[in-house]
């Protein structure tokens, strides 16, 4: 449950990167065998929101945070008004006892939901004062690949033990793909309008980056997943009422240390050029509360003639909005 009252009253700006190595990072299941989403004329990869979202959620979950929209598989998930009348009668209801008004119910209910207070959902239950939706304030955009993807497939072979007539063995051939290398990037609004509406708070937030660089870890320990590693994570929270720079993550681009950008196979094959991110706060420093980073020690930066690793980026950005406005982990 959120312990705070207050909810987030500025505007922040999110760009997020991971890389996939040897996995699928989000697979289609209309194509052959899941294949990973791919654009067509540009090759590059491409990860959707739901699926960004859902790694959040389900670290959350792991974390013991109340998760309204749960994975396929889990328990009490069934549908939305099964799991709103689980949530009611097993935690709302023996916090606020008898005799608890409307508001009441629904400031509860926001407070201990998780994922609805960052993402909002569309909902309406019967004899409840929770009817209609609730606009998310952290929204994502898909993510992309930052290059083209070269795709590979793997023939493999399930061999299970089985039971028939002639005994023996059972098994089948089948085929996974998979991307060699993608460096893949998000960019996000937190909107502190819909903030107030789902009682955000900036613990939430910061509940919200642990999600992004721990919980990416911690939610792809599976065969087509193993190979993901967040990269960096960069949040610029504003001054100014309804205001964002926007785009921000199309101001970094990256320089391959190889020939073909298909033949990168780990994050030290590439710089990460900030230049162009660099200039962009600098430029809007007034309208800017704060910087906060999360940054691979493995990252490469290049800014201007300087190369290095993550310090590069920290010192960039002190020179470019101010020592006390910034604050950058290495991980």
């Amino acid at each position: 449950m959120s312990k705070l009252t207050d909810p987030v009253s500025n505007r922040s700006e999110i760009v997020y990167l991971y890389d996939a190595v040897d996995a699928n990072p989000n697979g289609d299941p209309l194509t052959e065998e899941n294949r990973p989403r791919v654009d067509d004329y540009t090759e590059e990869a491409i990860v959707t929101d739901v699926r960004l979202k859902r790694y959040i959620r389900d670290y959350l979950d792991r974390q013991g945070e109340t998760i309204f929209v749960k994975k396929s598989g889990s328990d009490q998930r069934d549908d939305k008004g099964d799991r709103y009348s689980y949530i009611l009668e097993e935690i709302l209801e023996p916090q606020l006892g008898e005799g608890y008004s409307d508001d009441e119910l629904e400031a509860a209910f926001l407070d201990e939901v998780a994922d609805i207070r960052l993402f909002g959902d569309s909902m309406a239950f019967d004899e409840s004062p929770i009817d209609g939706s609730y606009t998310g304030p952290v929204q994502f955009n898909f993510g992309r690949s930052m290059h083209p993807v070269h795709e590979t497939t793997h023939g493999k072979t399930s061999v299970l033990s089985a039971d028939s007539e002639d005994g023996g063995a059972g098994g089948n051939m089948f085929s996974e793909h998979r991307l060699a290398y993608a460096l893949l990037r998000f960019h996000g609004v937190i909107d502190e309008h819909a903030a107030a509406d789902t009682r955000l708070t900036d613990e939430d937030v910061e509940m919200l980056e642990e999600a992004l660089w721990q919980g990416l870890r911690a939610q792809t320990n599976t065969s087509s997943k193993r190979g993901h590693e967040p990269r960096l994570l960069l949040r610029v929270e504003y001054n100014q009422d309804a205001y964002h720079v926007g785009d921000l993550h199309r101001t970094l681009d990256l320089d391959p240390r190889v020939d073909d950008p298909k033949a990168m196979r780990d994050i030290t094959d590439l710089d990460l050029v900030i230049d162009d991110l660099v200039a962009t706060l600098a430029d809007e420093s007034d309208a800017i509360q704060s910087v906060t980073v999360c940054a691979s020690r493995r990252l490469q930066v290049q800014h201007g003639d300087e190369r290095g690793d993550s310090t590069v980026l920290e010192s960039a950005l002190v020179d470019a909005v101010g020592a006390d406005a910034v604050t950058v982990t290495h991980e």
